[in-house]
């Protein structure tokens, strides 16, 4: 179940809170530190290429700029904070193994969906076939949209999708910020699983007024093995609080 609890418990308490020094690199507890990630400059992920015109699918820009990305296999033998769980089709067919975090509130496990509720982070696969990564992003967020997953009078700011050229692996980012301040920080991803019709979607939160240093520890980690630095997005929140003391 998705936290709109958490969000009506904690509006009282967003003005006082701005995770100013929680954002930066954090070791991983143990033999789990991975290698660092290349360096990156927010607001986004990777970097701007006008050059690339870009193609137009149902109302998203589509830049294929994307590197690889990894959402399955992970290696989590030396991880103290990541463990992996076997994904299946809705017919109970493997898909593959993904990554789930080990200290979670809640764990669904179901066939062709997973949430796990790691409290700041929320993680959710569905399985999904007969599409590419990138049509499998997007109709996810359509999706959230018509169950008014996000909430009506939210200010929402959409990237465009980074893909790869071939279409096999995608990455949205959707920041939405209610009018009562609280934020949410919304990734977006899929990757087509190799020599089969599925593609693995997986649904990132972030709640950044709930950040704690495990949460940089666990994200800093999940980035390494996926391949994309996803803490840029807390980094870009945080920038946007400072400069609006």
């Amino acid at each position: 179940m998705r936290k709109y609890l958490v969000l009506l418990l904690t509006i009282l308490l967003i003005g006082t809170f701005v995770a100013c020094n929680v954002v930066d690199s954090l070791p991983i507890p143990g033999s789990s530190t991975p290698v660092p990630l290349p360096a990156v400059t927010p607001p986004v992920v990777l970097p701007e290429l006008p050059e690339l015109p870009g193609t137009e699918v149902s109302g998203f820009t589509i830049v294929e700029d994307l590197p690889e990305i990894t959402l399955i296999n992970h290696d989590l033998r030396a991880s103290d904070l990541l463990e992996a769980v076997t994904f299946r089709t809705l017919l109970g067919a493997e898909i593959a193994d993904v990554s789930i975090i080990s200290a979670y509130d809640t764990l669904e496990h179901e066939n062709a969906y997973i949430f796990n509720d790691a409290w700041a982070i929320e993680i959710y696969y569905f399985a999904r076939r007969h599409e590419t990564a990138v049509e499998s992003v997007i109709r996810s967020f359509e999706a959230d949209v018509e169950a008014e997953w996000f909430f009506p009078d939210s200010h929402m700011d959409l990237s465009d999708i980074r893909a790869t050229a071939d279409h096999e692996m995608a990455f949205l980012v959707v920041t939405e910020e209610l009018t009562n301040g609280v934020v949410r920080i919304h990734l977006y991803l899929a990757q087509n699983v190799p020599g089969s019709s599925d593609v693995v979607l997986m649904d990132v939160v972030l709640y950044p007024h709930l950040w704690e240093e495990f949460d940089e520890a666990v994200l800093s980690e999940l980035s390494y093995h996926i391949g994309l630095d996803m803490r840029a997005y807390l980094r870009e929140f945080v920038v946007r609080q400072e400069q609006m003391v």
